[in-house]
């Protein structure tokens, strides 16, 4: 059997259709890294994040267990009968670290929510407004950088019986 060049050309592929079928893995390959990239780095922004959360859970429960109790309730008499950490102000709370070993520095803001004393001229303080910072310690760069990764909390302490 005598063989014919159609034949020849039949049996595998030519250099410029290898060349061709590579670039389009290589472009195929390229995008599906950098989808896992960015999976990545979602998932790392989101662990700091719930790091700092559970800190600020912590904080929270500390501050749900000051007593919040003026004696008259009124702005003049906030000074009495609890902690200086539930006093209006903002104060650093230092460092905390988180379960995986991220620290994170904490900065509470709280703030007197008063409403008219129909009797008298004073306002009664019934609410107190908490919110709670979390920065982490350790710089990170890029999108994960300090300022993308504050979290915060805001809860309300009434005024207990």
């Amino acid at each position: 059997m005598q063989r014919t060049s159609t034949d020849i050309n039949e049996r595998g592929f030519t250099i410029p259709e290898v060349i061709i079928a590579g670039v389009i893995m290589v472009i195929i390959s390229v995008g599906t890294l950098e989808t896992f990239v960015y999976a990545t780095r979602m998932n790392r922004g989101n662990n700091f994040r719930m790091q700092a959360l559970s800190v600020l859970q912590q904080e929270v429960e500390y501050f749900r267990s000051l007593q919040f109790v003026p004696g008259l309730e009124t702005t003049a008499d906030l000074n009495n009968h609890r902690s200086n950490d539930i006093r209006a102000g903002t104060r650093v709370r230092g460092q905390r670290t988180s379960a995986d070993g991220h620290v994170f520095n904490l900065t509470v803001t709280v703030t007197n929510l008063s409403t008219p004393n129909s009797g008298t001229n004073e306002e009664v303080v019934r609410y107190k407004e908490i919110t709670i910072t979390a920065q982490p310690v350790v710089v990170q760069q890029g999108w994960l950088s300090n300022a993308n990764l504050n979290t915060s909390v805001t809860v309300q302490r009434v005024r207990a019986n």
